[in-house]
């Protein structure tokens, strides 16, 4: 009888410890079932461990976010000094991937310069095309408003918020009907 093969199954790949960033602040490790602090993260970074850390709320990747937050914490106490020349690359390349991962995209005619896989093509200094910076300036005020209105959603519902913005109204309607009258018009309904 021919038996064939069981198929082998792949080595695992290294598994990644999930960090999960909760509402206010605090980072929970899944792995361990701790709270730790950036400076622990940073240590498991060091030792070669894959973390990626999640918004609790959102699910949404905060690992890069809070890697730069981490490098930031550590050239203020000045515990780690990364050289200049390196910050700029990152800066430099963070730029570039941002800009080609949306020239990839649905928007990405839009956006001067080259589409993935065509030449980079210089444009003269006098085209009206945005620069990098009026680009980044408009993407900054994209990420604030949709920031406010995140800060607007959650507010709204809030019930202490709510009762004050209709106290607030009623008091409006008042002030209203008392300037009506000091001006001799008639009251509100009648």
């Amino acid at each position: 009888m021919d038996s064939k093969p069981e198929p082998v199954a792949p080595p695992p790949e290294h598994a990644h410890r999930i960090i999960k960033r909760y509402s206010n602040r605090k980072l929970y490790d899944t792995k361990d079932s701790r709270y730790v602090t950036l400076l622990q993260i940073a240590e498991m970074v060091r030792s070669g461990e894959e973390v990626q850390i999640i918004d609790n709320n959102t699910k949404e990747d905060l690992t890069e976010v809070t890697l730069a937050q981490i490098i930031y914490e550590e050239q203020k106490t000045h515990s780690r000094n990364v050289p200049l020349q390196t910050l700029k690359e990152l800066i430099h390349a963070r730029t570039e991937k941002v800009l080609a991962d949306l020239r990839e995209g649905p928007i990405g005619r839009l956006i001067p310069g080259p589409k993935p896989g065509e030449e980079k093509v210089e444009v003269p200094a006098k085209d009206s095309k945005p620069t990098l910076v009026d680009q980044a300036k408009e993407k900054l005020e994209e990420v604030q408003h949709n920031l406010d209105e995140r800060v607007r959603t959650i507010l709204s519902s809030f019930r202490p918020f709510q009762q004050l913005q209709l106290e607030v109204k009623r008091l409006n309607e008042r002030i209203e009907e008392l300037e009506r009258r000091l001006k001799g018009g008639p009251p509100n309904g009648a």
